[in-house]
């Protein structure tokens, strides 16, 4: 057992797309306006597991984005003129109307600064305004109802580089706001630009937006630096809504009451994820990813960052595990991510076997499960070549700790001889500058 391998860029390299197949660690939630709620479906399977909350409280679902500064669910409930908050756990219990606005408002969409200020869109009002996250009052507003945008809608969405899109139904435009300074740019995207009418989804790309017209049945790519438009990418949808990105890249767009999967690049159709009709939506407005909360289960410690290090089973001497909890987030799910190495030998004893496994994890859970692959093909420096590694999906690898210094390795492998089983592990390594929740440091 090495105590130091530090080539993990190496296999990040070379590792296909199926290969790095993240575990399920995410949600899918769909708005129904006529409905009334908000259903939740496994984000990989697309199948139906709950509706968020079966006390009628929503009315005239539209937004629902998770908020990581307070780790709670927001949903806009244009019927009642509420902003609602639900926990991010496995029941999602309601917490509290977190602002109830005028009815002159009609709330449609809801977005989060960097600043932790929470941004509300409002259909009626033709307006953004700008609450105090502690306490859901208005404290200023952020895209006056003079700007030329009617009906701003709930596709409202703020980039990374800090600008606040804001949908305009009724002027089939988008307005930007530059949340730094305050600029106000009205009609960002032309009204009707390359046929957009209805104006609903927002999606951040970075030196592009894209932006969905329901009323066109088409998805637009237009220039995050001055709003002229570059393309189409799909058309000829049944009245698009909700838009979000996947954690493998694809768009998902929520048309024709079902969420469906298209190549980002090339505007190809990759199939159908989920059925709205199978969690009662009617009238989709509004797709959501966030992380799946933990299960709360487990009485064991957190995953956390104190895990990090390496392990091993005191029977099996000569082979164990490298473990590394990152502070690197996957951006679809919002949760960190884990490496490990299991440093073992073939079957068939023929060669050592180093068995590479990446995935997100909840930091407040006590068990993660990775998917696996091994590699071969390439050859010792200055015969290496990076084109020559062959990463073949070698199954999964679950940890689960006991508390700090305790655990158990489980596998099953699809790869043949290898088979699946359990052993006890324990830690023989700790990263510098960690210590154990019940030691002193």
């Amino acid at each position: 057992m090495f105590p130091k391998i530090l080539f993990s860029t190496l296999l990040l390299g070379a590792l296909s797309p199926s290969a790095l197949a993240q575990p399920c660690g995410q949600l899918l939630l769909v708005s129904g306006y006529f409905s009334d709620n908000v259903a939740i479906y496994d984000a990989c399977s697309g199948v139906f597991l709950r509706q968020l909350e079966s006390a009628g409280r929503i009315r005239g679902a539209q937004a629902v984005r998770y908020n990581p500064a307070d780790d709670m669910i927001y949903v806009v409930s244009e019927g009642n003129d509420q902003i609602q908050r639900y926990r991010h756990t496995s029941n999602f219990e309601f917490v509290d109307v977190f602002a109830q606005l005028a009815d002159n408002v009609d709330p449609t969409g809801i977005a989060f600064g960097s600043d932790n200020a929470v941004y509300v869109a409002g259909y009626r009002s033709n307006s953004v305004v700008k609450l105090d996250p502690a306490s859901g009052q208005q404290v200023g507003v952020t895209l006056p109802a003079n700007s030329g945008l009617r009906g701003a809608d709930n596709g409202m969405m703020v980039s990374a580089a800090g600008f606040l899109y804001v949908p305009g139904y009724g002027s089939n435009s988008v307005a930007r706001v530059n949340l730094a300074n305050g600029q106000v740019e009205g009609q960002f995207v032309a009204a009707g630009s390359g046929g957009l009418r209805k104006t609903r989804g927002i999606v951040d790309e970075g030196n592009t937006i894209l932006v969905g017209g329901e009323g066109s049945g088409t998805i637009y790519r237009y220039s995050a630096t001055n709003g002229s438009l570059i393309g189409t990418l799909v058309s000829g949808l049944n009245q698009p809504t909700g838009m979000t990105l996947d954690s493998d890249g694809s768009l998902l767009v929520l048309a024709g009451n079902r969420v469906r999967r298209f190549d980002r690049n090339t505007g190809a159709s990759l199939g159908i994820l989920a059925d709205g009709a199978n969690g009662g939506i009617v009238g989709g407005t509004f797709l959501a990813l966030l992380p799946k909360p933990g299960l709360g289960a487990s009485s064991g410690p957190g995953i956390g960052g104190v895990t990090s290090g390496n392990w091993d089973n005191p029977a099996m001497d000569g082979i164990g595990f490298q473990i590394e909890a990152t502070t690197a987030i996957d951006p679809a799910s919002g949760l960190p991510v884990m490496l490990a190495y299991w440093f073992t030998y073939a079957p068939d004893a023929s060669t050592q076997a180093w068995i590479y496994a990446q995935g997100v994890y909840d930091p407040q859970s006590s068990t993660v499960t990775l998917p696996a692959i091994v590699t071969s093909g390439a050859r010792f420096p200055p015969n290496f070549v990076h084109a020559d590694i062959n990463a073949v999906p070698w199954g999964t690898l679950t940890f689960t700790f006991s508390d700090c210094n305790n655990g158990t390795a489980s596998w099953t492998s699809t790869v043949p001889g290898y088979g699946s089983g359990t052993m006890p592990m324990t830690r023989l390594t700790q990263i510098e500058g960690t210590s154990c929740p019940t030691q002193v440091p």
